[in-house]
């Protein structure tokens, strides 16, 4: 029997804001970088990116950039709609712009919070008796960009390098050229991840190479190096980071073709901290209508009966004693038909 898990931002509430408590801790984070106690050196560049600014120069700017991201943000329903109105508008260097900086923020949020623990337990619970050895007919389709799934599943690998735990895990995310293997567990990732592409996205690169238990003044040079090589042109590349309305028509990296390649015989749907926002619903719509034999949905959150309700716009032919509202979110529902 497949079970497939969808899982949304409030998925990640213990480590990470959600959208109505992002301009705060923007406010946060543009402080902790203006402190003295992670201000980067005037007088040292980024030698290897061959650029005249020095490291506080460019940090400068990145404080400028999320600066100006507080400021849309605050002004705007959600990153998404601000996002969203630069893309209509064809303002590709602004929207490059927020992705870069809401990328670093990112990065920086989850140096200075631990995972959130629903994560430990979830991979404790699938986990037979080998870190290998998942459910072979679980899959997790997940619009977060963030690193909750790597950064939690690093204490089970004792391995810190970013790279190693995604293999492990078997993530797929947008722009990547890597597949799912069909006969067995992994996750997607609908929205990409914050990191960044190259080479038209057979190679990526993270903002930090491995896991750390704090955010630290080499840690934060690290990844703002690694902004500073897309912000300024040093490299040639893009952000991971992508939103539900940019497509793309090739086949091999079409992140949606293998959600619903993967997902296509599910049976159980468990939808987490996700509201099926209007942004999503046509991906949403074309994933889960292609669900043939979906029986049953559970959704688990605090408003879990404001989630079923939005799940009838995508999908309405489900009794309505199979969908079913679990309001505890102490830990990941793991169904009695798992």
């Amino acid at each position: 029997m497949k079970i497939t898990y969808l899982f949304g931002a409030g998925a990640s509430k213990n480590a990470l804001p959600i959208v109505n408590e992002i301009p705060k801790r923007l406010k946060f984070v543009i402080d902790l970088l203006k402190s003295d106690e992670f201000k980067l050196s005037d007088s040292e560049k980024f030698a290897d990116l061959n650029l005249n600014q020095s490291k506080r120069e460019i940090q400068n700017v990145l404080i400028e950039d999320l600066e100006w991201l507080l400021e849309k943000s605050s002004n705007h329903a959600s990153i998404d709609t601000f996002a969203k109105k630069l893309y209509i508008k064809r303002e590709r260097d602004n929207l490059n712009r927020l992705k870069l900086s809401f990328s670093v923020y990112f990065v920086i949020e989850q140096f200075i919070n631990r995972a959130d623990m629903r994560y430990d337990s979830f991979f404790a619970s699938l986990l037979k008796d080998d870190i290998s050895k998942f459910p072979n007919n679980v899959r997790v389709l997940s619009w977060n960009y963030d690193m909750q799934f790597e950064k939690a599943f690093s204490e089970y690998t004792n391995q810190r390098e970013y790279s190693t735990n995604q293999a492990f895990l078997n993530v797929i995310t947008k722009y990547g050229y890597d597949t799912p293997d069909d006969s067995k567990f992994s996750i997607l990732k609908l929205n990409g991840s914050t990191n960044l592409m190259q080479h038209a996205g057979w190679d990526q690169y993270q903002y930090f190479s491995e896991f750390c238990d704090e955010l630290s003044i080499d840690v934060l040079s690290k990844a703002i190096r690694n902004y500073a090589s897309l912000r300024f042109g040093a490299a040639k590349g893009f952000s991971g980071l992508s939103f539900a309305w940019e497509r793309f028509g090739e086949p091999e990296k079409d992140i949606i073709l293998h959600a619903k390649n993967e997902t296509a015989n599910t049976v159980i749907l468990i939808v987490v901290g996700y509201s099926f926002p209007y942004f999503n619903r046509e991906i949403d719509r074309d994933i889960i209508q292609n669900m043939k034999y979906l029986k049953k949905v559970y959704f688990q959150a605090p408003d879990a009966d404001n989630l079923k309700e939005r799940f009838l716009s995508i999908r309405e032919d489900l009794p309505d004693e199979q969908l079913v509202s679990r309001f505890d979110v102490g830990q990941f529902l793991l169904p009695n038909e798992l």
